[in-house]
Order: structure tokens, then sequence, then C-alpha cells
């Protein structure tokens, strides 16, 4: 899931055919991790990103609460300041239009040289990619600049940073405050949606999403 530049994980990926290569498939490996749509949310001066910026570390914080964290405040400030780095790094949208900025075929070994500040042998093979000697890379400065942040950021801020995004993955399955919670700014706040849909509703969409030919087949043999 999340395959795509809008990836709550720290990188996204999927496999395609070679930009230079059609005969051969790749890994691409893309730019992720920010709690807010892009990186111009964390960076545009106007008013309502400034907005909008400070209701999110206000969320952040809120939902580490709901977890049981203590001194949320101070742990979402620092969060969001890791977020912010990572956004720095990241292309912009027209940046990331542009294929041609996104041919940069890495081989396994290049990581190291040319991202340093993470252990990516370690981090491909935890991806099960440790087999894979060549991969396109087609956000080189933000997998630069999430390694220097893995080197940089102190192991409890990124501990943080992996919470929070474990609880907004799984808001929806938790008790119903962090539903709410999750709704209240990425449903009104961010989209501007009034209401959530009843819980029901929501049960059945991600049953759907989850197993669409399962629910399509017994749909099928009832109607």
């Amino acid at each position: 899931n999340f395959t795509n530049f809008s990836t709550p994980n720290l990188f996204g990926v999927w496999i395609n055919q070679g930009l230079s290569e059609p005969n051969v498939n790749l890994p691409y490996l893309l730019q992720g991790g920010l709690g807010l749509p892009d990186r111009a949310y964390y960076i545009d001066t106007s008013p309502r990103m400034a907005e909008l910026r400070t209701r999110y570390q206000q969320y952040i914080a809120d939902m580490l609460k709901l977890g049981g964290y203590d001194n949320a405040e101070q742990r979402a400030a620092r969060v969001f300041a890791l977020e912010l780095k990572l956004a720095q790094s990241h292309a912009t949208r027209e940046e990331s239009a542009d294929i041609q900025k996104a041919n940069n075929v890495w081989r396994a070994k290049d990581f190291a040289a040319k991202a340093p500040g993470m252990d990516w042998a370690a981090f491909l093979q935890g991806a099960r990619l440790g087999k894979q000697d060549r991969f396109m890379v087609y956000h080189p400065g933000a997998l630069r600049g999430a390694a220097a942040e893995v080197a940089a950021t102190d192991l409890a801020t990124w501990k943080d940073y992996l919470a929070i995004n474990a609880l907004n993955q799984y808001a929806d399955t938790l008790p119903k405050a962090f539903a709410e919670l999750r709704f209240e700014f990425y449903g009104k706040v961010l989209a501007g949606t009034p209401e959530q849909s009843p819980r029901a509703k929501r049960a059945l969409s991600a049953t759907t999403v989850a197993l669409p030919d399962a629910v399509g087949k017994l749909y099928v043999d009832k109607y």
C-alpha cells in the first residue's frame, strides 16, 4: 500500500519497467514519510499553510497523548522538526513530474556513498530487496536527505516519529477516540469534510478495498 508520492512510509516502492530499459523491471524508490500532503505544506509561507502546520503539530501532540505518551507537546515538536527536515530534501510536484530527473539507476553498493548516514544493506534486507542489485532512484535528493537525518536525529525522536505514523495508520481500527481525532484534522481541517461517515460504512469500505474479489463474488452469488 501507499507506493506513491504521498506514502506515509519513509520511502515508497513500486516495480516497473526501467525508464531507459523497457525490457527490464526495476524497483523504484520514492520520497515519503510526511504527515502533511507534500513539501509545500511545510515550507510555503502563506497564512493558510502556517495555520495548517500549527494545527498539525498540535494533532501530533494530541495523538501521542491519546496513545499514552508523556511530554507529548515536546515530543510532537521534535517529530514535526524531523518531518520539516525531510520535506526540505523532497522534490517539488513539478520536479516529480519530470521523468528525466527520475531516471537514476543505482547499484546496491552505491547507496552508502551516494546517500550516507544509514545502514542501507540492513534496510534493503529488511525491505526484502537484499538480493536486488539495481534500483531506479526516483527521488535521489530525498533519499540523501532521509539518510542524513538517520545519522543526525536522535533515536528517541525517530521512535516517536514511527509511533505517530503507526497511530495514524491504524486510527480507524483503534478505539473510537483515535478515529475521531484523526478525522478532526485530516477530514475537517485539511480536507474540509464536515462529517465523518458512520463506522459501519467505513468498515464496509475497508473490507471492499482489502478483499474486492471475495466481496464481489459473494455479491454476484447472491444478486
